[in-house]
């Protein structure tokens, strides 16, 4: 997966110096929050709220096309909201992510697409409050899509709405026995997650 993501990274590098001299290199700073949750846990919502912040450089070509290169620690994982029944079961998972995305810029607004490829830092589990070793573990590696929706308010600065899912299990196997009840992996974990941040860019 590496030698993949590594190969596209160098296919868009070459297919944007086509032509430098129609081209404009940028840069910037993005903070926000994400809300998130694990498909194939047997729990529903965006409970679980983390940071999402980072760097990005970009190249524009044209008025409207923009190839743009991030580096950003983002805070996955889920939450069981408190009930009668609650097992206050909780994963939160620290990840270096590196998207590559394509943006296309419509007056005010510009859409983004484009994979992600994600680093766990560090992963935390536990019920009741009480820590224990995941099992199944969690991938070092995952492969994320990204889709987005960016309002530019101002010349510098604009809004960064996006979803980001897993387009590869985060985990899978069969739950063992001794496993939380709520591990539950048929086709294997996927990290869904919706994210806002205010970019600040150093565009020329």
């Amino acid at each position: 997966m590496q030698n993949w993501f590594t190969a596209l990274l160098l296919t868009v590098f070459f297919a944007c110096c086509a032509d430098l001299s129609a081209q404009r290199f940028g840069g910037g700073v993005f903070l926000g929050m994400a809300g998130s949750q694990i498909n194939g846990d047997n729990l529903a919502g965006y409970n679980q709220y983390g940071f999402n912040g980072g760097f990005l450089t970009n190249i524009t070509w044209g008025k409207k096309s923009t190839a743009q290169l991030e580096l950003a620690f983002i805070q996955k994982g889920a939450r069981e909201p408190n009930s009668d029944t609650s097992n206050f079961y909780r994963a939160r998972l620290n990840y270096i992510e590196i998207p590559l995305l394509y943006i296309y810029r419509w007056g005010e607004f510009s859409l983004e697409i484009g994979p992600a490829l994600d680093i766990l830092v560090n992963s935390h589990e536990e019920t009741y409050g009480v820590e224990y070793e995941s099992n199944p573990p969690f991938h070092r590696f995952n492969l994320t899509g990204i889709a987005g929706v960016n309002w530019h308010f101002s010349e510098r600065m604009y809004i960064n709405f996006r979803t980001n899912n897993s387009i590869l299990a985060i985990r899978d196997g069969n739950a063992p026995k001794t496993a939380s009840p709520y591990i539950q992996f048929g086709y294997g974990q996927r990290n869904m997650v919706l994210s806002f941040a205010l970019v600040y860019t150093f565009n020329p």
